[in-house]
């Protein structure tokens, strides 16, 4: 069944974030308005996507009022100005705007991120930085991880892994794979070059492969364990720049009880740090000098090395210069549109860009509310390798068709499979003969589909053939 109506969807801010935004929610069917002051950008925009574009303030009552913000379902401020974007999103609420999503970065504003949602009617804040420094929290759990996404609220993951020639999981084929006990995972998708594949039982790793397999939180450790893939855990981390990325991952991982070692060469970056994060050591140093100066000793006890500089240039060289020394967990951040990106697709190096994180979080919360149903809305949404492959997350209701009918006797969609079924505090890998039940969550996997609803899975409508 089609959504009722277009969802409405304002965005103040043409960036990077805002641009992103634009792009992909006009592809999944809603009605966009994009308001920014750079007539230029305003122009760019309106020639590449098929959108309103508008030139104005986004905080002003004339222009939100010019463009019909008190009549949009979602209203996203993503300027490079959090007054301007709380401002903006208060306005349009007080207007009428059903949900309002501000971009709010600066560290005195995210902490009171509650108070903005509760009494200025915020429906949510989205701080870049904070997401992206999360999101390297949880690769750093994972040595073999170039990308960790939770879901299920916890209970169970999707990681991200690349295929080394020196694994055992080379040259088998998925049925193969699923006959190892200790392997209760599910690989649910593989990109192989420039083709992605949701794959089938006769599908054949080969080294190079890019992995994503989802499973119970626990499960993953055991089974990579048992597949001789690195599980050390962390104890030391090296971090090169001293940006926002950094003061939140420094905190997060100073409570895990990692010590932390931030190197950045300039002087008064690096003592707003060292008294913002009291606990963690920083150097005034450039991080490739600071690498020549360390000892062998001091390098083998270093177990993760993070380059969260400004300069994406700066990031890939010395994220290659840590992997060449052997550290065991390397990753750096790339901006959202860099061309850097594939030069760092290894098992060694991964990367992270806190524009497609918070793109990817935003568009999560859009789509749980552009089904106009009231029930199978999207929970989760997860976009990876630049949006050609998505996971997302259903509850599953009485009023789905398919309740108790065995998998094996589903007819669903080409490039999608049911990957994982979360009920209660148990996560199932599902094979043929499992069902679904009413409260279950669903992990759904696709490349080249756009679901907005369970149903939307199946062929011909949902129907169930023995």
């Amino acid at each position: 069944m089609p959504r009722k109506r277009k969802i409405n969807v304002h965005i103040v801010g043409a960036g990077e974030i805002g641009y992103a935004l634009a792009s992909q929610l006009s592809q999944d069917g809603c009605s966009v308005t994009v308001i920014d002051t750079d007539a230029a950008v305003v122009g760019s925009v309106s020639n590449a996507l098929d959108v309103f574009s508008f030139q104005g303030n986004g905080a002003s009552y004339a222009t939100l009022q010019e463009v019909g913000s008190g009549e949009s379902d979602i209203f996203i401020a993503v300027t490079d100005s959090d007054e301007r974007n709380i401002l903006a999103c208060l306005s349009a609420h007080l207007m009428g705007a059903k949900h309002t999503i501000a971009r709010v970065r600066g560290v005195e504003y995210a902490k009171h991120a509650d108070f903005y949602r509760n009494q200025l009617g915020l429906s949510m804040t989205i701080n870049p930085e904070l997401a992206a420094a999360r999101e390297i929290a949880r690769v750093l759990r994972f040595p073999s991880a170039t990308h960790v996404e939770v879901f299920a609220k916890g209970r169970a993951e999707l990681v991200e892994i690349n295929l080394a020639a020196s694994s055992p999981l080379c040259g088998l084929s998925l049925a193969e794979i699923g006959q190892r006990r200790e392997f209760n995972l599910l690989i649910c998708a593989v990109v192989r070059g420039d083709e992605v594949y949701i794959p089938k039982g006769h599908f054949v790793l080969e080294a190079g492969d890019i992995l994503y397999l989802s499973g119970a939180t626990s499960a993953f450790r055991r089974a990579f364990k048992e597949l001789n893939m690195p599980t050390k855990p962390l104890h030391t981390a090296l971090i090169a720049g001293a940006g926002r990325v950094t003061y939140y991952l420094a905190d997060l991982l100073r409570r895990d009880g990692v010590h932390v070692t931030v190197v950045e060469k300039r002087h008064s970056e690096a003592i707003e740090l060292c008294r913002a994060v009291p606990d963690c050591s920083v150097m005034n140093d450039d991080a490739i000098s600071y690498f020549d100066s360390m000892s062998d000793a001091d390098i083998r006890h270093t177990d993760a090395f993070i380059s969260l500089t400004s300069n994406d240039e700066y990031n890939v060289v010395a994220a290659m210069y840590a992997a060449s020394l052997n550290i065991g967990k390397v990753i750096s951040r790339l901006s959202s549109n860099s061309k850097l990106k594939s030069l760092q697709k290894s098992d060694r190096i991964a990367t992270v860009s806190q524009e497609d994180t918070a793109v990817d979080l935003i568009l999560r919360y859009a789509r749980s509310l552009m089904n106009a149903e009231a029930h199978n809305a999207v929970e989760s949404l997860y976009r990876l390798m630049d949006g050609r492959i998505e996971f997302l997350e259903f509850r599953v209701t009485e009023s789905n068709s398919h309740l108790s009918q065995p998998i094996r006797q589903w007819r669903m969609k080409p490039d999608t499979l049911l990957a994982c079924i979360m009920r209660g505090a148990k996560t199932i890998i599902p094979g043929g003969d499992d069902v679904i039940r009413a409260g279950d969550s669903v992990l759904v996997a696709t490349a080249h589909q756009q679901i907005f609803r369970l149903e939307d899975i199946f062929l011909g409508g949902g129907e169930v053939h023995p």
